[in-house]
């Protein structure tokens, strides 16, 4: 049997510019999907349910149906089972973590030579070109890399194969901790929700286009602005840009009304920053070194809250 995980992931600073060519810093935490696979007499998957039709997305395993057919497996024999403890729905990347530990484990098992980067972007297109969802490369990139990471994505817009736009470019960055905890202030959602109509405008071309692209611009440096910070653990600096990033955000696809509570209950309770995780559910929240304790307690009365770590990796 063959065993491989893949961690959740939170986006500090530059989401959602990372389908338009941007750039983010974000990392993975505790939470993960995990999946087996061993030798079978014929393709079997064990997940919702256990079904040996691997070829119709019928919404039962339909991410790992579509991991085997985009990795072109159908002549292959195994079995395959996954699980996750990853909040469903709440913008924590939970679906591309189960793509991602099912590549691992699939390029393991069968030998595949299979590099980071290539298994995120064979991730991203697994959901882009056989699920039809809007997606964009930071989610992939981080969860195959894993830790902290700064990503550069210019020249990757239009989401094309990287035998034409080449890989993205990414920094692993020592940091081994932020002081953040995650509120959970909407009910689950698809992202598809929140990024499809925003691509599809940006898609046709034209002027919003180009002023989707100019504003996707600013969120995406302001990812680049917050490494140094970062690095030198200046926590009121990150809060600042994080909630920048919101509103500049907020300008192109506007919050649930529930987030933006969140949003300001914590920052009323004394947090630097606050920000969607992605597409939003899941609030993140940043915190000074001596007072996060006290604002985990306070928030988590009226939200429901987790206190993840860094994960730094296993594969």
């Amino acid at each position: 049997m063959t065993n491989a995980i893949a961690y959740a992931r939170a986006c500090i600073l530059g989401n959602p510019s990372d389908m338009y060519g941007g750039k983010c810093l974000s990392f993975t935490f505790g939470n993960y999907a995990e999946v087996d696979v061993e030798n079978s007499e014929k393709i079997w998957i064990h997940g919702e349910e256990k079904s040996e039709d691997h070829l119709t997305y019928n919404g039962s395993n339909d991410l790992i149906k579509a991991t085997v057919k985009h990795l072109c497996l159908h002549d292959k024999k195994f079995e395959i089972s996954y699980k996750s403890n990853i909040p469903k729905g709440f913008g924590l990347s939970g679906s591309s973590a189960i793509i991602i530990a099912a590549i691992r484990a699939l390029n393991l098992h069968l030998n595949l030579g299979l590099n980071r980067d290539e298994i995120a972007e064979l991730a991203l297109h697994t959901e882009v070109d056989e699920l039809n969802i809007a997606a964009g490369f930071q989610d992939r990139y981080v969860i195959s890399h894993e830790g902290v990471c700064y990503m550069d994505f210019r020249g990757k817009e239009y989401l094309r194969d990287a035998k034409i736009d080449g890989f993205g470019k990414v920094k692993k960055l020592s940091v081994n901790y932020i002081p953040f905890f995650l509120c959970f202030g909407s009910e689950p959602k698809s992202s598809a929700v929140i990024h499809n109509p925003l691509r599809e405008r940006f898609l046709k071309g034209g002027e919003d286009a180009t002023n989707i692209k100019e504003h996707m611009d600013k969120i995406a440096e302001l990812a680049e602005q917050g490494i140094k910070p970062l690095l030198k653990r200046d926590w009121k600096k990150i809060g600042e840009l994080m909630n920048e990033n919101n509103r500049l955000r907020n300008q192109l696809c506007n919050y649930l009304k529930s987030d933006i509570h969140a949003m300001e209950y914590a920052l009323a309770c004394g947090a630097y920053g606050v920000k969607v995780s992605g597409s939003g559910g899941s609030v993140i929240v940043l915190c000074d070194d001596k007072n996060i304790e006290e604002v985990f307690r306070k928030v988590n009365k009226i939200y429901p809250c987790l206190r993840p770590e860094i994960a730094f990796g296993m594969n």
